[in-house]
């Protein structure tokens, strides 16, 4: 008999209409206090049924499998970043064809126990680093789909989004097995960082658009406001707004490094400059007709050279962490 829902309640049914009165027997009565046979026995009657409800393990073993479940974490080119501390929490969810089934509880370290029937066909998703400080965290209910599950930008005061923490994401199909009896089996899943970083180099903008009295100021927009849990950013346009600080003595000046979701396969990220409120100039391609992209699992550092006056837009992308700069959270 496999335990569905319909059998979890009456067994409940039957095991609440057993119990009260043996415990008011035991409990409230004036009899004299039972002997140790008299406990033992109540133990007995009362476990049997919970025995009953474990059908999975104990009678139903044909139908279960329990998967030992490692998960590691590489960044772009493929190196293990866990080692370095570069992942601190990692989110653990299992859907089905009919959507969210349940959240995995966390192990020991990055190792992990989980058993299910072997019957269903499921898909497990992994997220690293899913901090509230800086996004809005899934709240799933049973049946949600991959497509609806997501994770959010929050916002400052002002309206723009505020970067993203340092994301790894993976995603595994556990398919179903026919081996008879109950059966262990090994998962190793690696989630790849999937955040982006952006950093903005303004050069001789006093040159180009005179030195008037006025604050400088960058906003980046593209890439989506949430990620779904097949790892897709929604069409809606995030704005972010990184500080831009002048260098001193220079007519230069520069963005730290922030992360921000990548864009998707149609998506670009377009960078307008303003002085206050006045916007001066906007960018979407450099000066080889490339669209400007957010990669995930790399650096992106994008010039906006106004020498000579005439605008020189140069991109290049390098390996995670091979500048030496603060990241901005």
């Amino acid at each position: 008999m496999k335990f569905t829902v319909k059998t979890s309640s009456l067994v409940f049914r039957l095991l609440h209409r057993f119990c009260t009165p043996v415990v008011r027997l035991f409990f409230f009565s004036d009899q004299p206090r039972r002997t140790w046979l008299g406990w033992l026995n109540l133990i007995v009657q009362l476990a049997l049924p919970c025995l009953l409800m474990q059908s999975c393990v104990r009678e139903q073993m044909d139908d279960c499998v329990q998967y030992e479940l490692t998960v590691n974490a590489v960044d772009g080119e493929g190196g293990d970043v866990i080692s370095s501390g570069a992942v601190t929490s990692i989110n653990l969810y299992l859907f089905d064809e009919n959507g969210f089934v349940r959240s995995l509880p966390k192990g020991s370290s990055t190792n992990y126990l989980f058993s299910t029937d072997k019957n269903d066909a499921l898909t497990l998703v992994a997220w690293g680093n899913l901090k509230g400080d800086s996004l809005i965290l899934p709240q799933l209910s049973v049946g949600t789909s991959l497509e609806d599950a997501k994770i959010e930008l929050l916002q400052t005061m002002g309206g723009y989004d505020l970067p993203v923490t340092d994301l790894f994401y993976s995603r595994r199909e556990i398919n179903s097995t026919t081996t008879r009896g109950m059966q262990s089996d090994t998962i190793r899943l690696v989630m790849k960082r999937f955040s982006a970083a952006l950093s903005v180099h303004v050069s001789h903008a006093a040159e180009y658009f005179g030195s008037a009295v006025g604050k400088l100021h960058l906003v980046v927009r593209g890439t989506g406001t949430f990620l779904n849990f097949l790892g897709e950013p929604s069409d809606e346009e995030a704005d972010y707004a990184p500080v831009l600080k002048p260098v001193t003595g220079a007519d230069e000046w520069v963005t730290p490094l922030f992360r921000v979701f990548p864009t998707g396969e149609d998506q670009r990220i377009s960078i307008d400059l303003y002085r206050d409120d006045a916007l001066l100039f906007t960018i979407t391609t450099d000066d080889q007709g490339n669209t400007l992209r957010a990669l995930p699992g790399k650096e992106t550092h994008v010039t906006m050279d106004f020498r000579f006056a005439r605008l020189h837009i140069s991109v290049s992308v390098k390996p995670w962490g091979s500048t030496d700069q603060n990241v901005e959270l």
